[in-house]
Protein backbone atom coordinates (compact mmCIF):
# COMPACT_ATOMS: atom_id res chain seq x y z
CA UNK A 1 0.00 0.00 0.00
CA UNK A 2 2.93 2.36 0.66
CA UNK A 3 4.29 1.83 -2.85
CA UNK A 4 0.87 2.65 -4.29
CA UNK A 5 0.56 5.86 -2.27
CA UNK A 6 4.10 6.96 -3.06
CA UNK A 7 3.77 6.28 -6.78
CA UNK A 8 0.43 8.10 -6.94
CA UNK A 9 1.84 11.14 -5.11
CA UNK A 10 4.88 11.27 -7.41
CA UNK A 11 2.81 10.71 -10.55
CA UNK A 12 0.23 13.35 -9.67
CA UNK A 13 3.03 15.74 -8.69
CA UNK A 14 4.69 15.25 -12.06
CA UNK A 15 1.35 15.75 -13.80
CA UNK A 16 0.82 19.01 -11.89
CA UNK A 17 4.37 20.13 -12.73
CA UNK A 18 3.75 19.43 -16.42
CA UNK A 19 0.48 21.36 -16.43
CA UNK A 20 2.06 24.34 -14.63
CA UNK A 21 4.94 24.41 -17.13
CA UNK A 22 2.43 24.31 -19.99
CA UNK A 23 0.35 27.14 -18.54
CA UNK A 24 3.42 29.33 -18.00
CA UNK A 25 4.50 28.51 -21.57
CA UNK A 26 7.89 27.20 -20.51
CA UNK A 27 7.45 24.24 -22.85
CA UNK A 28 6.74 24.30 -26.54
CA UNK A 29 3.53 22.62 -27.63
CA UNK A 30 5.27 19.51 -28.90
CA UNK A 31 7.31 19.00 -25.72
CA UNK A 32 4.30 19.87 -23.54
CA UNK A 33 2.21 17.16 -25.20
CA UNK A 34 5.00 14.64 -24.76
CA UNK A 35 5.43 15.32 -21.03
CA UNK A 36 1.69 15.48 -20.49
CA UNK A 37 1.37 12.06 -22.12
CA UNK A 38 4.24 10.69 -19.99
CA UNK A 39 2.68 11.99 -16.78
CA UNK A 40 -0.76 10.56 -17.67
CA UNK A 41 0.87 7.17 -18.33
CA UNK A 42 2.64 7.43 -14.96
CA UNK A 43 -0.68 8.13 -13.22
CA UNK A 44 -2.31 5.21 -15.07
CA UNK A 45 0.46 2.78 -14.12
CA UNK A 46 0.34 4.00 -10.52
CA UNK A 47 -3.43 3.64 -10.37
CA UNK A 48 -3.29 0.06 -11.65
CA UNK A 49 -0.69 -1.12 -9.12
CA UNK A 50 -3.28 -2.61 -6.73
CA UNK A 51 -4.89 -4.47 -9.66
CA UNK A 52 -1.56 -6.15 -10.54
CA UNK A 53 -2.01 -5.14 -14.17
CA UNK A 54 1.76 -4.74 -14.53
CA UNK A 55 2.25 -8.34 -13.42
CA UNK A 56 -0.28 -9.59 -15.96
CA UNK A 57 1.20 -7.61 -18.85
CA UNK A 58 4.73 -8.74 -17.95
CA UNK A 59 3.58 -12.36 -17.84
CA UNK A 60 1.77 -11.93 -21.18
CA UNK A 61 4.91 -10.52 -22.81
CA UNK A 62 7.07 -13.23 -21.26
CA UNK A 63 8.97 -11.18 -18.70
CA UNK A 64 9.45 -13.05 -15.41
CA UNK A 65 10.12 -10.02 -13.19
CA UNK A 66 7.43 -7.31 -13.70
CA UNK A 67 9.63 -4.30 -12.77
CA UNK A 68 11.85 -5.28 -15.70
CA UNK A 69 8.92 -4.39 -17.97
CA UNK A 70 8.92 -0.86 -16.55
CA UNK A 71 12.67 -0.64 -17.10
CA UNK A 72 12.34 -1.92 -20.67
CA UNK A 73 9.61 0.61 -21.46
CA UNK A 74 11.66 3.42 -19.90
CA UNK A 75 14.73 2.53 -21.98
CA UNK A 76 12.65 2.34 -25.16
CA UNK A 77 11.10 5.71 -24.35
CA UNK A 78 14.53 7.25 -23.82
CA UNK A 79 15.81 5.84 -27.12
CA UNK A 80 12.84 7.32 -28.98
CA UNK A 81 13.29 10.64 -27.15
CA UNK A 82 17.00 10.83 -28.04
CA UNK A 83 16.19 10.03 -31.68
CA UNK A 84 13.53 12.76 -31.75
CA UNK A 85 15.90 15.30 -30.18
CA UNK A 86 18.60 14.36 -32.70
CA UNK A 87 16.20 15.05 -35.55
CA UNK A 88 15.23 18.39 -34.02
CA UNK A 89 18.88 19.33 -33.51
CA UNK A 90 19.71 18.48 -37.12
CA UNK A 91 16.77 20.54 -38.37
CA UNK A 92 17.82 23.54 -36.26
CA UNK A 93 21.44 23.22 -37.36
CA UNK A 94 20.35 23.27 -41.01
CA UNK A 95 18.22 26.36 -40.37
CA UNK A 96 21.10 28.08 -38.58
CA UNK A 97 23.48 27.41 -41.47
CA UNK A 98 20.99 28.84 -43.96
CA UNK A 99 20.43 31.93 -41.81
CA UNK A 100 24.16 32.56 -41.38
CA UNK A 101 24.69 32.25 -45.13
CA UNK A 102 21.80 34.61 -45.81
CA UNK A 103 23.15 37.18 -43.33
CA UNK A 104 26.59 36.89 -44.93
CA UNK A 105 25.15 37.53 -48.38
CA UNK A 106 23.08 40.47 -47.15
CA UNK A 107 26.08 41.98 -45.37
CA UNK A 108 28.34 41.54 -48.40
CA UNK A 109 25.89 43.15 -50.83
CA UNK A 110 24.61 45.93 -48.56
CA UNK A 111 25.98 49.44 -49.14
CA UNK A 112 27.92 50.95 -46.22
CA UNK A 113 25.74 52.72 -43.71
CA UNK A 114 25.71 56.52 -43.64
CA UNK A 115 28.35 58.04 -41.38
CA UNK A 116 30.82 55.17 -41.63
CA UNK A 117 34.24 55.68 -43.15
CA UNK A 118 35.73 52.65 -44.87
CA UNK A 119 38.61 54.53 -46.56
CA UNK A 120 41.15 53.22 -44.08
CA UNK A 121 40.19 49.61 -44.69
CA UNK A 122 40.31 47.07 -41.92
CA UNK A 123 41.66 47.99 -38.54
CA UNK A 124 45.45 47.75 -38.39
CA UNK A 125 46.94 45.63 -35.64
CA UNK A 126 50.28 47.00 -34.43
CA UNK A 127 53.23 44.72 -35.07
CA UNK A 128 55.50 43.53 -32.29
CA UNK A 129 58.26 46.00 -33.37
CA UNK A 130 56.36 49.16 -32.49
CA UNK A 131 55.44 49.31 -28.82
CA UNK A 132 51.91 50.45 -28.12
CA UNK A 133 51.74 54.00 -26.75
CA UNK A 134 51.39 54.17 -23.04
CA UNK A 135 49.77 56.86 -20.93
CA UNK A 136 53.21 58.49 -20.41
CA UNK A 137 53.80 58.82 -24.19
CA UNK A 138 50.66 60.86 -24.78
Amino acid sequence: MRAFALSMILSLGFLALSVVAMRRQRLREQAALLWLFVSVVMVFVSATLPLHLLDRVAHLVGIAYPPDLVLLLAVLFLIVLVFHLSLSLDRLSTKQTALVQEIGLLTATAPPAAGTDDRDGPMQIPSGDDPAPTSRDR
